[in-house]
């Protein structure tokens, strides 16, 4: 076998940096839901308030907001049995 010339190069990769590009939330599923959830949210808008107009796209983003809240409980100061204990008292 021929001996190989020239430098290696042995990079060390951290594990906070590899979690940027690999695995289930990377930076870039987290730009294209970012992106994704814009465009689609503006795009709701701009139908809802040409067709119903603005008061009825108001209430109904009242609406989306209210079930949403209610159903990830965001409204709760009681946690849930999924949510552990951050150690941040007063919040």
């Amino acid at each position: 076998m021929r001996k190989k010339r020239g430098q290696r190069f042995n990079v060390h990769v951290d594990n906070e940096l590899r979690e940027v590009f690999v695995g289930h939330h990377t930076l870039f599923s987290v730009i294209g839901f970012t992106v994704g959830g814009i465009l689609i949210g503006e795009t709701i808008k701009e139908v809802l308030h040409i067709h119903v107009g603005f008061l009825w796209t108001l209430i109904v983003g009242f609406i989306l907001l209210f079930i949403s809240g209610m159903t990830l409980h965001k409204f709760s100061d009681i946690k849930t049995e999924k949510e552990g204990d951050d150690g941040i008292e007063g919040f």
